[in-house]
C-alpha cells in the first residue's frame, strides 16, 4: 500500500525541502532507488530513466497544480489555462490548436533570424560581461519578441515582466511571488489583448495570428500560450545556454567538439546540464512504479538530473562528453506534455553556444559559479567572464 499523504502545510508548499537536487554539471550519477517515498515532502521521488519516462508517457498521472497534495491553493487557482497545466481532453485539443506553430518547418525558418539576434548580442558584450544577463537571457528574450513581433516597445515591456511570470513555475512559490506573478500578468494581458484583437482582424507572420488561425482557440488560451512561451521558454532556453557556457568554460576540452557538431554537442549539454530539476505528476487511480505503489492522490516528483544520468542508460554518466552517442534525455519531458518549444530552444542553445565559443575561444571565468535557489530550475545568479 502507498504511502498516506500528509495535511500539513509543508507538504502541500513543499516546506523549502524540495530542491535537494545537485547544481554541478559534473555531478556523478545517482545511487538512490530509482523509486522512493520522501517523508519530508510526503511525495515519491523518481530518479530513474525508465520509472520517468513510464510516468511521462503513461495515462493516468495529472498536471492540475489544483490535483497535487504539494502545491499551494492559491497557486492552484491562478494558474492559467495553459497546456502546461491541463489533462486530457483539454489537453489534447489545446496542444493540437497550438503544434502548427512548432513544426519543424516553422522552427528552421527562424534560424536566420536568431542567428542574427546571437551576433548582435555578440557585438554588444565589453571585455568582462555577465554572460547571464547579457547574453543567456537576452537571446531567447528577442527571439520571443521576435516571434511575436512586439517592437522595441513590447520587448522591453516583455523584458521587465517576464521573470514574475517565470516564478509561477516553480513548486514551492510564495504568496508575495504569486502576488508580483498575478500582477505582471496584468500588465502583459493588457498589452497583448488589443494586439490579440489587431492580428485577428490583420494576421501576420508572427506567433499569435498563428494560434488565430485556428477557429476554436479562445481568447483566453491564446493569452494563456503566449504567456507560456514568455515564462516556460525564455527562462529554459536562458538556462540551457548559461549553463552549457558554463560547462564549456570548466571543460574547455570540449569546445572544439561542440563547434564541430553543435547539434550533437547540445543533447551533451540538455543531458547533464539541462534547465528543468524537477516535473510533478499526481497519480489518478494507483499505480506500481519501480516495485513501489503510488497510491491514488499522491505526488511523484520527477529529478530530471538523476534521470539523465541513469547508469542504466548511459556510459560514464557523470562524465561531460560532447562526443557521446546520444540517448534519448528527459531534459524537454516525455510523452504527451513534451515541450513544445523543445526544437526552437535546441535551434536558439546551438546558435548560441557555437557563435560564442567561436568568436571567443579563450574566455574565462572571473568567480566561481552562484546558482539561483530554485525547485524548479538549474539557473545561475551570473555568468561573469573575460572575453579573450
Amino acid at each position: 500500500m502507498g504511502r498516506r499523504r500528509s495535511t500539513g502545510d509543508s507538504a502541500r508548499r513543499g516546506g523549502g525541502r524540495l530542491s535537494g537536487v545537485s547544481r554541478d554539471c559534473a555531478m556523478t550519477a545517482a545511487t538512490t532507488a530509482p523509486v522512493r517515498w520522501n517523508d519530508d515532502i510526503s511525495a515519491f521521488e523518481i530518479t530513474g530513466h525508465a520509472e520517468a519516462s513510464h510516468i511521462l508517457r503513461g495515462t493516468g498521472w495529472s498536471s492540475d497544480p489544483r490535483r497535487n497534495p504539494l502545491i499551494s491553493h492559491d497557486f492552484a487557482a491562478l494558474s492559467p489555462a495553459t497546456v502546461l497545466f491541463m489533462d486530457p481532453p483539454d489537453h489534447t485539443r489545446l496542444r493540437r490548436l497550438i503544434s502548427p506553430a512548432f513544426t519543424p518547418r516553422a522552427i528552421e525558418a527562424l534560424r536566420p533570424r536568431v542567428r542574427a539576434i546571437v551576433a548582435a548580442a555578440l557585438d554588444g558584450l565589453d571585455a568582462e560581461p555577465d554572460l547571464l544577463a547579457e547574453f543567456a537571457y537576452l537571446v531567447p528574450l528577442a527571439v520571443i519578441a521576435e516571434l511575436l513581433d512586439v517592437g522595441a516597445d513590447g520587448a522591453e515591456l516583455l523584458q521587465a515582466e517576464t521573470p514574475a511570470l517565470a516564478r509561477l513555475l516553480e513548486i514551492d512559490v510564495s504568496a508575495a511571488e504569486v502576488a508580483a506573478a498575478a500582477e505582471a500578468g496584468l500588465e502583459v494581458t493588457l498589452f497583448l489583448t488589443p494586439l490579440i484583437a489587431q492580428r485577428r482582424q490583420h494576421p501576420g507572420d508572427d506567433f499569435i495570428s498563428a494560434l488565430l488561425r485556428e477557429p476554436e482557440i479562445t481568447l483566453d488560451e491564446v493569452l494563456a500560450t503566449t504567456m507560456l512561451l514568455l515564462a516556460a521558454g525564455h527562462e529554459t532556453t536562458a538556462n540551457v545556454i548559461a549553463n552549457g557556457a558554463l560547462a564549456l568554460l570548466q571543460s574547455p576540452d570540449q569546445v572544439p567538439q561542440l563547434i564541430a557538431d553543435p547539434i550533437r554537442g547540445i543533447e551533451e549539454i540538455l543531458r547533464l546540464c539541462g534547465p528543468v530539476k524537477l516535473v510533478g505528476r499526481t497519480a489518478i487511480g494507483a499505480h506500481e512504479v519501480g516495485g513501489q505503489l503510488i497510491d491514488d492522490g499522491q505526488a511523484a516528483l520527477i529529478r530530471i538530473p538523476d534521470t539523465n544520468r541513469d547508469p542504466r542508460v548511459y556510459q560514464r554518466p557523470g562524465a561531460f562528453e560532447l562526443a557521446r552517442k546520444p540517448a534519448p534525455n528527459l531534459a524537454f519531458g516525455a510523452g504527451a506534455h513534451y515541450c513544445l518549444g523543445a526544437a526552437l530552444a535546441r535551434l536558439e542553445a546551438a546558435e548560441a553556444l557555437s557563435a560564442l565559443f567561436t568568436r571567443y575561444r579563450h574566455m574565462r571565468l572571473l568567480s566561481e559559479p552562484r546558482w539561483r535557489e530554485s525547485t524548479t530550475f538549474a539557473a545561475l545568479l551570473e555568468l561573469p567572464v573575460e572575453l579573450a
